[in-house]
């Protein structure tokens, strides 16, 4: 995949090191193989969403659907706050793994990307240089010395009070503007997009080397609802705002020819170059027909789906990010036009091509989706520019949660170690508590369209439509994983069902790959007995049979292996009791732990718990008690310590939730420690 720190070569001065999607590609790329990379910021990376509401994700899956026969591979490397010099710098690198099409969305960000004119990560106006020191990043060497050189830097900013990331409220987009204006035309403007012509151009010639297409696409945004952000007076053209108030009044005439002519040019004239001009979309079209390379329409595209041909909030969830339908037209338009250049194939299959209200319907999102990307914008709109520069975001300071949703999302935003794939699967495990495995599998659903490649998201999914007893779903499910990563767990299952529905053809190259990886499961073994029988294999079937039949009288016998284990596990346990009762609980402790690797028991979990809670390790403490605790409801001393611990971390909901539940077990009871009082006190 691409790598995860790739973002440190572009992001220094700021400390910021966005990463790109976590796209997985074989290392050898297969004879049936069809590879394609993505370029782009982050509306190629799909902000605010994650990785299932990709574009990328959305055409990937459409056209694994047309092409059933040929491994596709979409691999997405776009970032966040990058602009035309990071795709000129990942070429060479893309090129090298053999891909048969580059896609490029990419533009908005042409200023105030890492080295972009306006950009706090820049070296100055010079795009040679600009190259020359993106090809040093390769070199440690020269990176040690940027470390040294950065470091005396930021001591200095500190000094004289003026370090850009000082405020944590800030958003990345807030912290990398340098010039907060540049207007339309400007020198600056105009060095930005000749910057951006160069690097196109230098991008195509290399693709063009290795025989490589590409596919650019045009650029939108939200021209109807998003007033300019700062608008400036000039000799050779009105004030942005004031073309915006022309283009409102053309609208609500019913004149929507002349109204997106002026909003559109209110868009070009904002100061604030956060939405990429019209001059982008030239420079596009005019270097993709000197390579002859096609373009896709996204500009026509947007139109036809918004009120009056306007582009606004109906497909963008702020200035310039789609919405979730805003991806899925995206995904379409890059879908149309491989279809019409014949790219992957000459023919495609109309019977396999599904309109995208099928895939919208049936896509892999929940929920914990749409609900964290809507408080990230709530979020976003809290800080400049939406607001006044050096104001503090205190936009959650107003966000109350109202259900599980919201609240697990504000942990997306605010907790650096959860995310949205945290998020789904509380969210998974809180409906399967409440035996609600609809919503379950469709919490898993949507991480396996966040990370393909994931075994144990296909295998909860198939878990919970088993006990739906919906088994062709099921099927459906777990060949897609297959497609994958191969496991034995789809082996086993695929042949089973297969077998159940006497489609034992297809059962039994399954039901072989499994019975191999787990030779004594009788299960397995009567389903590839049956199977051998149906379709004629006597002989096979016979001695499936035999194994069946052996491998269940050795079931019977005692394994010595698992007597000697039981023998240890007893001593171990008497011996560190002992300890325990004589309160030497330092040689208490390792004996439960070897006792709890051979057998986890209620009584190990309690007391390894209590134990490291007693040595000052509450984190260790709450993972072992937590266990406990569920196989333990009504043990009074073990939850009461188990709340204790989470108080100490500062965990204010769990301790909550505990401290509710001793309430149940022991009403109005004592509390030497102090719980309720300390709890109180957590802010």
């Amino acid at each position: 995949m691409c790598n995860r720190n790739v973002g440190g070569r572009y992001f220094f001065k700021l400390g910021a090191k966005p990463s790109p999607p976590k796209d997985l590609f074989l290392k050898e790329k297969p004879a049936n193989g069809y590879r394609i990379f993505v370029m782009g910021g982050s509306t190629a990376f799909g902000f605010p969403y994650d990785a299932n509401i990709m574009f990328s994700r959305i055409l990937n899956f459409r056209l694994a659907d047309v092409f059933p026969d040929k491994h596709i591979e979409v691999i997405n490397t776009a970032m966040t706050a990058v602009n035309s010099f990071t795709l000129l710098d990942f070429m060479d690198e893309i090129l090298e793994q053999q891909p048969d099409v580059i896609l490029i969305y990419a533009g908005h960000n042409e200023f105030y990307g890492a080295m972009g004119v306006g950009s706090v990560e820049k070296l100055g106006k010079n795009a040679k240089l600009a190259r020359v020191y993106l090809k040093l990043t390769r070199f440690k060497t020269f990176l040690l010395v940027r470390q040294f050189v950065g470091a005396i830097q930021k001591s200095i900013a500190g000094i004289r009070g003026a370090r850009r990331d000082a405020d944590p409220t800030k958003t990345l987009m807030a912290r990398i503007v340098a010039e907060q204006t540049i207007p339309y035309k400007s020198e600056l403007y105009n060095l930005g997009m000749n910057h951006f012509e160069e690097n196109l151009r230098l991008i195509f010639e290399k693709a063009k080397k290795k025989n490589v297409p590409i596919i650019i696409s045009e650029l939108v945004s939200n021209i109807k609802d998003q007033p300019p952000f700062v608008s400036v007076k000039t000799d050779s053209f009105p004030t942005a705002q004031k073309a915006f108030r022309i283009g409102k009044k053309l609208e609500a005439r019913g004149k929507y020819n002349d109204a997106k002519t002026a909003l559109t040019l209110a868009k070009d004239l904002d100061a604030l170059r956060f939405r990429a001009s019209g001059d982008c979309n030239k420079i596009i079209r005019k270097v993709a027909k000197e390579f002859k390379a096609p373009v896709a329409p996204m500009e026509s595209r947007f139109a036809r789906y918004s009120e009056h041909g306007l582009p606004g909030n109906e497909v963008f969830v702020e200035h310039l990010h789609p919405n979730i339908d805003g991806y899925f037209i995206m995904a379409d338009a890059f879908f149309d036009v491989m279809r019409e250049n014949k790219f992957i194939s000459s023919h495609w299959n109309e019977q396999r091509i599904f309109p995208s209200d099928y895939y919208k319907s049936h896509w892999g999102l929940t929920a914990v989706d749409s609900v964290s990307a809507e408080i990230s914008i709530h979020y976003l709109k809290g800080g400049w520019p939406f607001k006044p520069k050096g104001t503090p975001n205190y936009s959650l300071d107003d966000w109350h949660s109202t259900t599980k949703v919201e609240s697990l999302a504000v942990r997306i935003l605010t907790e650096k170690s959860y995310g949205v794939i945290d998020g789904h699967l509380d969210m998974a495990k809180y409906y399967e508590k409440k035996g609600d495995f609809e919503n379950a599998f469709k919490e898993y659903k949507a991480l396996y369209y966040i990370i393909p490649f994931e075994a144990e998201f296909y295998r909860g999914a198939v878990e919970n439509l088993f006990k739906m007893r919906r088994f062709n779903d099921a099927l459906v499910v777990l060949a897609l994983s297959q497609k994958y990563i191969q496991t034995s767990f789809a082996d086993k299952w695929m042949g089973r069902l297969f077998a159940a529905k006497k489609e034992y053809a297809k059962a039994l190259p399954c039901l072989e790959k499994a019975v191999a990886a787990s030779p004594d499961d009788p299960g397995l073994l009567s389903s590839l007995a049956m199977t051998y029988k149906a379709l004629g294999e006597q002989k096979k079937a016979i001695q499936t049979l035999q194994q069946l039949q052996k491998s269940a009288a050795e079931k019977t016998k005692i394994n010595p292996a698992d007597q000697q284990a039981s023998q240890l596990y007893t001593t171990l346990l008497e011996k560190a009791k002992g300890f325990l009762k004589a309160k030497d609980y330092q040689k208490a402790l390792p004996l439960l732990m070897a006792a709890n690797d051979i057998k986890e028991t209620t009584f190990t979990l309690k007391w390894i718990g209590l134990l490291e809670l007693k040595g000052g390790k509450p984190r260790e403490a709450v993972t072992f008690m937590s266990k406990a605790a569920q196989r333990a409801p009504q043990d009074f001393e073990l939850h009461y310590n188990l709340c204790n611990a989470h108080i100490i971390l500062g965990q204010k909901k769990e301790a909550q939730q505990v401290l509710l539940h001793l309430e149940k077990i022991r009403p109005g009871f004592n509390d030497p420690q102090n719980l309720r009082q300390r709890l109180a006190a957590i802010e």
